[in-house]
């Protein structure tokens, strides 16, 4: 019996990868001083686990080595009567919405005026591989062309490390029923097995029924476990552990992510919202809390996000003007407070007006330093007119310390004339 060979490095590339040499060269440099003998299997997972582990450079050639080899198929040039039919395999054409571009070629969530809509086409076999992910250069609605040169490439060069193949069955999807009379020709030229059709209403209903009970668990799956999140985070803020802290608001604030982008309803939307707010501020307080590893920085990016979501909260102020503080930018602090007190809802908020009291110093207890005192409130910058809620704190200070009879203005009159 002749002895067995073993299987080298060079075989598991070309196994894994084809025998394009710049791919092969990518590797090599990556597996660099690896034994050159690969055990059994390494193909189906090995090599993929060894990128995952590799210097992100190496990985980077690879990628770009694949990228060449991709554009340089000739997809007109080339004979797709002679690639092998796969025995029992299908695959599916679907085309995405992705968004909307707008006039700046940004890619908006939501229609914005003079933005178009924007898609990607997929295909997709048996195991869930994805053969082609593309999107036409231009927004809108991909042409008969684009999808013809899709199907091309996912036959005679599908992403890698998937090989050239034809599928025994290819169903495209209903609503790219229109492009059918440009792809006929070419589908109809295909050897047999292989066979073609175009996605039944029926079909594209289950489909649709399906995501869309996928989403729904989605989005309360992704809900309840923020809120498990912030809450085990809400408990490390009590132990005042800020590295745990931060570690949950993080974690739940991935999972709002995850969830948002599996079509919420109307109303789970604001719940993700609503959540979303109080994960970027408490995480605020995380960074703010005393000792190594207070980051104000951090802390204002934070609470920066919360309020521009939304901007009623008034934790998000105050944890931006306690950051600013830190920072050494008091001025600033006390600018944020005074614009957040202008806004009728907050306007009356405790825990903000007490803070802005506290950053010019407050409230002193003899005459001659609440004269200096509310000179500077009311008379320096910021200017703190229409705050009611300081004002009437002020005043009832002042009669409380130089009488019933003198007011803020008659206080600082008197200082004026002295």
């Amino acid at each position: 019996m002749p002895p067995r060979r073993v299987k080298t490095r060079t075989d598991t590339i070309a196994k894994a990868f084809g025998d394009h040499p710049g791919v092969a060269s990518a590797v090599e440099n990556i597996l660099g001083g690896s034994s050159s003998q690969v055990r059994p299997g390494a193909a189906d997972g090995g090599i993929m686990r060894m990128l995952a582990n590799s210097d992100p450079k190496d990985v980077e050639t690879l990628v770009e080595a694949l990228t060449k080899m991709d554009k340089n198929t000739n997809l007109e040039g080339f004979d797709y009567t002679k690639v092998p039919v796969k025995p029992m395999s299908f695959w599916v054409v679907q085309m995405m919405h992705m968004g909307f571009v707008d006039k700046n070629g940004a890619l908006q969530e939501t229609y914005v005026a003079g933005s178009q809509p924007t898609f990607q086409l997929i295909i997709y076999d048996e195991t869930g591989g994805f053969r082609v992910c593309e999107q036409p250069e231009s927004p809108g609605l991909p042409s008969s062309n684009f999808v013809l040169r899709c199907i091309q490439r996912a036959i005679a060069s599908p992403m890698p490390p998937l090989r050239k193949s034809l599928p025994e069955m290819l169903l495209i999807a209903l609503k790219l029923e229109p492009h059918i009379p440009s792809l006929r020709p070419f589908l109809d030229s295909l050897p047999a097995p292989f066979s073609w059709r175009i996605e039944t209403p029926e079909e594209a209903q289950e489909v649709a029924d399906g995501v869309d009970t996928k989403n729904k668990a989605g989005v309360a799956q992704g809900l309840r476990t923020a809120e498990r999140e912030k809450a085990s985070g809400n408990a490390a803020i009590a132990r005042k552990d800020r590295t745990k802290a931060v570690a949950h608001y993080t974690e739940a604030i991935e999972c709002l992510v995850d969830a948002s982008a599996q079509k919420p309803t109307d109303e789970e939307e604001k719940q993700l919202e609503r959540l979303w707010v109080v994960c970027f501020a408490n995480r605020a307080a995380a960074w703010l809390l005393e000792g190594p590893g207070q980051d104000a920085k951090k802390a204002l990016d934070d609470a920066t996000e919360a309020v521009k979501r939304d901007e009623g909260y008034a934790k998000g102020y105050y944890r931006q003007a306690k950051a600013r503080q830190i920072l050494q930018d008091t001025p600033a602090a006390i600018q944020i407070l005074v614009n957040a007190l202008r806004k009728p809802s907050l306007a009356a908020d405790k825990g903000l007006n007490d803070t802005l009291v506290e950053l010019f110093g407050g409230l002193p207890d003899n005459i001659s330093e609440l004269t200096v005192f509310c000179r500077k409130v009311f008379r320096g910058t910021p200017s703190v007119e229409g705050l009611t809620e300081l004002r009437r704190r002020v005043e009832e200070h002042v009669k409380k310390v130089a009488g019933p009879e003198t007011t803020v203005d008659s206080l600082i009159l008197a200082g004026d004339m002295d």
